[in-house]
C-alpha cells in the first residue's frame, strides 16, 4: 500500500472539522491509467488533497500524474498555499529534463487551518473541484482549455477543443495558476475530466447525496462515469466535512 492510500484510509487521524477523505478510479478504455489522487496531512494536521490527470495515454503521462499528485499535497500542506504547490510541481517537472517527460493537469485543495477558515483551491488544466452542501452542486474551478477560452469569448467551439489545455503542470507560469476559495463546502469533490465530461451535474449530486463514506461516494461517482461509457480514465476524490 502506498503512502497516499494509507492516508486515504486513515480516518482516525483526520483533523478536527474535516471529515474522512477517500477516492476511486477507473482506467476505462485507455491503455494506461494516467490519473492519480493523493492526500497528505502536514505537521499541524492540515489536510491537502489532489487529483491529477496525465496528458496522453502513456506510461510517462501516468508517472507524471503520480509525481504531481504526491509532490503537490506535501508542498500544499507544508506551505499552506496550494498555488505554491502547483508552481513547485512545475519546477520539479522542468528540473527533471528528459527523465520525466510527461505532463499533467491537476487540482489541489487545502483544508481550513492556520487561522484561515476557508478551503483554498489551485489548479491547472481541466481537473475540477465541486462542492455539495446538501442542496446545490457548485463548480469551484474553471477549465484551462481552448474550448473554455473560446466559449468565454462567445465563440462556437469544436468538441475536440475541450481536451486541448492552455495550462498544465509543466507549462504554467507564475500568473497562470487558477485559484479560488470556498467557505464550508460541505462535501468537496475533486474529479478528472473523465468524470465531468461524462456525468451530468444532477447525477453527481445524487451520488454524493446518497451518503456513505467518502470512499463509497467516490466509488459511486466513477461507477457513473463507467456506466456512461467514458473512454477516458475517471477519478473522483471526496472529502466529507
Amino acid at each position: 500500500m502506498s503512502l497516499a492510500e494509507t492516508v486515504a484510509d486513515a480516518t482516525p487521524t483526520t483533523p478536527a472539522g474535516v471529515g474522512p477523505v477517500g477516492w476511486a478510479s477507473r482506467q476505462g478504455a485507455r491503455r494506461h491509467q494516467a490519473d492519480a489522487a493523493a492526500a497528505h496531512r502536514g505537521p499541524g494536521g492540515r489536510l491537502a488533497v489532489v487529483v491529477a490527470d496525465g496528458v496522453g495515454d502513456t506510461d510517462a503521462a501516468g508517472f507524471a500524474a503520480r509525481l504531481v499528485a504526491d509532490h503537490a499535497v506535501r508542498v500544499a500542506a507544508l506551505e499552506g498555499r496550494p498555488d505554491t504547490a502547483v508552481l513547485a510541481v512545475h519546477d520539479l517537472l522542468v528540473s527533471t529534463g528528459d527523465l520525466v517527460s510527461g505532463d499533467a493537469a491537476a487540482v489541489v485543495a487545502l483544508a481550513p487551518g492556520g487561522g484561515d477558515p476557508r478551503w483554498r483551491l489551485a489548479w491547472v488544466g481541466d481537473c475540477r473541484a465541486l462542492s455539495w452542501d446538501g442542496r446545490t452542486l457548485r463548480t469551484l474551478t474553471s477549465d484551462h482549455t481552448i474550448a473554455a477560452t473560446m466559449r468565454a469569448a462567445g465563440l462556437s467551439v469544436h468538441p475536440r477543443l475541450e481536451h486541448v489545455l492552455t495550462t498544465s503542470a509543466r507549462t504554467v507560469g507564475p500568473d497562470g495558476v487558477g485559484t479560488a476559495v470556498a467557505t464550508d463546502p460541505g462535501v468537496l469533490l475533486l474529479v478528472s475530466d473523465g468524470v465531468h465530461r461524462s456525468v451530468p451535474g444532477p447525477a453527481l449530486a445524487a451520488a454524493l447525496a446518497a451518503g456513505g463514506s467518502a470512499r463509497e461516494r467516490a466509488e459511486r461517482v466513477v461507477e457513473l462515469a463507467e456506466a456512461a461509457g467514458a473512454t477516458d480514465n475517471a477519478t473522483a476524490l471526496v472529502v466529507v466535512g
